[in-house]
């Protein structure tokens, strides 16, 4: 995982990784807080309408507390009609889809939270059309069924779609970015849904102008190739193996993925291997440089196997997992002077960990 992006996901939560989040500046006003809001959404979206409902249980992570409401679309004109009547009533919305790379607060979210639930999936000869919400695994199955080849290498890479175009999920010097034609898409708000070719996305390492400009990802056309359906699963099967080897299974043992990202072109340090690839210094080889692997804070826990992922060991809190993602920090800036940037992505408001990171420093 340290060479590949995980979904949370404003995933597509990516969230972004598919995600929006708007009118961030008014939580504190908005949500629970405003009499009448949970009936006039409950009126426009239905009884599939949920309030209080845990985000940890929507997350790879399993952390993260209550959204004050949350619905899952299932269908493009269920998702833009949730969208809209949020913006209707001046709720704050966020957009989530498989639910990896995503660190949810302990306070969770104050406003409505939408899961991409969109997952039609329909082959036209090596073109996909899916629906952003399906699970990025279950369509490289689906590819490999279909005998279409492209897409085997990330097989294993959490969350949904969506997500991984959010963040032009990838590894091994591949990303899905290069596979995208076009994707449709929303305004935020649910208004002015348009069909956006790939050149729009302006695809990059681990990101995507959806990072700067979100749109809400409803529906994308892949581009595959022919292969062999038997090699194709041959690929898939090695590159499951790996990750059960060198990554914890989420599903056991819970994580967002690589907790940062690698270091930006240019970075170098006497000895320091480069990522295939990419060619960039891994962060998790500066982290095995500063022995992060094994520290615990609370249970939020640094896999014994791979130094730039986080566990929970048993009930981590957004703060366990903040408070040991500084420590980690800290160590690489005193020892090379230079910044992690965080992969994961955080939804709600951030506590102030630096007390609880200077215990363990």
């Amino acid at each position: 995982m340290a060479r590949d992006s995980r979904d949370s996901t404003l995933a597509q939560v990516r969230l972004l990784r598919l995600t929006g989040v708007r009118g961030a500046g008014n939580l504190r006003a908005m949500g629970i807080r405003t009499p009448g809001i949970g009936e006039r959404l409950r009126a426009a979206l239905g009884a599939d309408l949920r309030e209080q409902e845990p985000l940890r249980h929507h997350t790879t992570f399993r952390v993260g507390g209550p959204a004050d409401w949350f619905l899952a679309a299932r269908t493009p004109d269920q998702l833009v009609q949730a969208l809209r009547a949020a913006a209707d009533l001046g709720v704050p919305t966020f957009l989530l889809g498989g639910g990896s790379n995503l660190l949810v607060s302990d306070e969770g979210f104050r406003g409505l939270v939408v899961r991409n639930a969109i997952e039609d999936i329909a082959f036209d000869g090596t073109t996909a059309q899916v629906g952003c919400g399906a699970d990025f695994l279950g369509f490289i199955e689906r590819c490999r069924e279909e005998s279409l080849a492209g897409l085997a290498y990330a097989a294993g890479i959490p969350g949904s779609v969506g997500g991984a175009i959010y963040g032009n999920a990838g590894c091994y010097g591949q990303d899905i970015g290069s596979r995208v034609i076009e994707c449709t898409v929303c305004m935020p708000d649910g208004n002015r849904v348009e069909t956006l070719p790939a050149a729009w996305f302006q695809f990059a390492y681990r990101d995507s102008r959806l990072k700067r400009e979100p749109r809400a990802l409803l529906t994308c056309v892949l581009q595959l190739e022919r292969g062999d359906g038997a090699a194709i699963a041959i690929e898939i099967e090695e590159k499951l193996e790996i990750r059960r080897v060198k990554h914890p299974q989420w599903r056991i043992e819970p994580t967002a993925g690589s907790y940062f990202k690698n270091l930006p072109p240019g970075f170098q340090a006497p000895g320091l291997p480069l990522s295939p690839g990419t060619q960039r210094v891994p962060a998790g080889v500066l982290l095995d440089a500063c022995q992060c692997r094994g520290l615990r804070v609370g249970d939020a826990l640094v896999f014994p196997k791979h130094a730039n992922i986080l566990v929970n060991a048993g009930q981590a809190t957004a703060h366990d997992v903040l408070a040991l993602a500084e420590v980690m920090k800290a160590r690489v800036r005193s020892r090379f002077g230079v910044e992690l940037e965080e992969e994961v992505m955080f939804l709600g408001v951030k506590p102030d960990v630096r007390a609880t990171a200077a215990q363990y420093a």
